[in-house]
């Protein structure tokens, strides 16, 4: 399977990190270097709102990171969530193994 993890850091928090005890500035202020409302940035910060690919841009040259980080945090957390809800899948049949016996099949003819 992927190698996501079962646990995720959501970007929120990581986020509330940065401009809380890093920065030490408010999200009034980040949301004001960002040109987004303090709202958009206090649901990111409560996890009611997704890291996009446009926010991670913004994120990232507001605070001098790499958006790839903010993209990432996002899509592990939302991986980890995904699997808890589906579990194991018990209906969905892997075709990987099929193919590999058709191609061993094929192979010894």
């Amino acid at each position: 399977m992927s190698n996501a993890p079962s646990f995720a850091v959501s970007p929120g928090s990581v986020l509330r990190h940065e401009i809380e005890e890093r920065l030490g500035i408010s999200q009034d202020q980040l949301a004001a270097a960002m040109g987004v409302s303090r709202l958009t940035i206090n649901e990111i910060v409560n996890e009611k709102r997704t890291v996009t690919a446009e926010m991670a841009l913004k994120l990232s040259k507001a605070l001098g990171t790499d958006p790839r980080l903010w993209l990432n945090l996002q899509q592990d957390l939302d991986l980890s969530r995904a699997r808890a809800k589906v579990g194991s899948m018990p209906n969905v049949k892997i075709l990987k193994d099929q193919n590999e016996d058709r191609i061993a099949d094929r192979a010894a003819e």
